[in-house]
This record gives structure tokens, sequence and C-alpha cells, in this order.
């Protein structure tokens, strides 16, 4: 289980099982994560979106009703509220509770502890994108992955990892039997669900993070593993 701060109790910073050195900061409010220096990142979040560099990755607890008109402007809100600039953050939010996290490493290459994966994620609102129709449920439904590389990816191979990010979150979904709602078919993923991709970029640059690649499974089996295990509650492990 992630540890959390109780109320009135400082928040715990401890490092992570990342060879490249992570930091991580959980609260009720907020998973903080803190890289030692900044990474190159791929992400579909509201901060940080699109190709670009961070050092900070945050996710952030929303109420399940929130209804913010303007969700980019309240996240870089709260990411000022602890001293980070959104300009060196990747930020989302979920409904899920942080201690429903999980975080698996997996070794590439030499390094034992090369690949990272943290996600938090709920299928309240899970949805099969191939049927006609979407009916997310009401429930708190986002999956909401930070993976962290610490390996050299050139463009097209971080939208690889993207691609093995997915496949393994299906697999998971699949593995839970996870359903849409409306139609009754497997579920892959819900309607909210985001994803950060963050690299170290140090040695070799390596074009793939596909099946096909040692890198793209360490990926894969990291993420498949965290968000099953946050599915069923939250866990932590090095594998």
């Amino acid at each position: 289980m992630i540890p959390r701060a109780g109320h009135g109790a400082s928040p715990t910073v401890r490092p992570l099982a990342f060879s490249a050195g992570l930091r991580g900061r959980f609260t009720r409010g907020c998973i903080h994560l803190r890289a030692n220096a900044p990474l190159a990142t791929l992400s579909s979040a509201l901060v940080g979106g699109g190709f670009g560099t961070a050092q900070h990755f945050c996710n952030f607890y929303v109420d399940k009703h929130y209804a913010g008109r303007m969700p980019s402007a309240d996240l870089d809100r709260w990411l000022g509220q602890r001293d980070v600039d959104p300009a060196a953050a990747i930020a989302m939010m979920t409904a899920v509770k942080l201690k429903r996290a999980a975080l698996h490493s997996a070794p590439l290459g030499r390094r034992e502890r090369a690949v990272l994966t943290l996600a938090t994620a709920g299928s309240g609102n899970a949805v099969d994108i191939t049927a006609e129709s979407a009916d997310p449920g009401p429930g708190a439904g986002t999956i909401n992955v930070f993976v962290f590389v610490d390996a050299c990816l050139t463009p097209g191979a971080m939208v690889n990892a993207c691609l093995s990010i997915t496949e393994a979150k299906v697999a998971a979904l699949s593995d839970e039997r996870v359903v849409d709602a409306g139609s009754r078919t497997p579920a892959t993923g819900t309607s909210t669900d985001c994803v950060s991709v963050a690299a170290t970029q140090r040695g070799a640059p390596t074009p793939y993070a596909g099946s096909g690649t040692e890198l793209g499974r360490a990926v894969g089996r990291t993420v498949y593993r965290a968000v099953r295990d946050s599915l069923r509650g939250g866990t932590e492990h090095c594998s």
C-alpha cells in the first residue's frame, strides 16, 4: 500500500525504486514524484501534455463530483500551492482514492530498476472504445499511468511506449473482467484515462519500445501489474 500522511501529519518523502533517482511524496490530496533531473516526456495530461521535459509528476485527488470548468487552471493553481512551476511539471487528476495507487519496477539490461510505473486505476466509468455508444458509469474510473524509463528514447520510441502502456492496460482490464456498463462488452479503458512516459535519455538511442523489445516488455509488465493492483486496492512491488 502506498503510504499517506494522516491528518496533521507531515507528508512522507522517500526514494523510489528507480535507478536514475526519483522521490515520492504521498498525501491524501496529491502524489508528487520528483526526478533528480528533468526528464524527456510525452503525455496526454492537461498540464505538460505532448512532447516536452518535466521534473515534477503530480496526480491530484478530486471528489467524484468535481466539475471544474477550467481543470488545467485548477491544476496550475494546485501546483503553485506546492511551489511547483507548471512549466516543469506533468499534472493529472483522479477521483480514485490515492491510497489505491500501485508501484511496480522492473530491470532493463544490467540496471535492476530501470523501469518504474505508478498507476491509479478505477473502473467505475469503464468503456469499450469499439462499442457503438459509450455509457460510462457514475463511479470514479480514471486510469492514470506514469511510466519512468532509464533509457534514451527517440520520439518514435516514446509513442511506441504509449502503445505498450495501452496494450498492458487493456490486458489488465481483461483479466480483471472489467466491462462497459452499456454494451456489457470487455472494457478497453475509461473515458478519462491519462498517460505519461518520462525518459532519462541516458545511453544509446533506441527507436523501439514495443512488445518485440526488452524495454517494451518491461514497460508492459510494470503497467499490467500496477493497473491490476490499483484496481484491487493498491500495493507496491519491485519485480
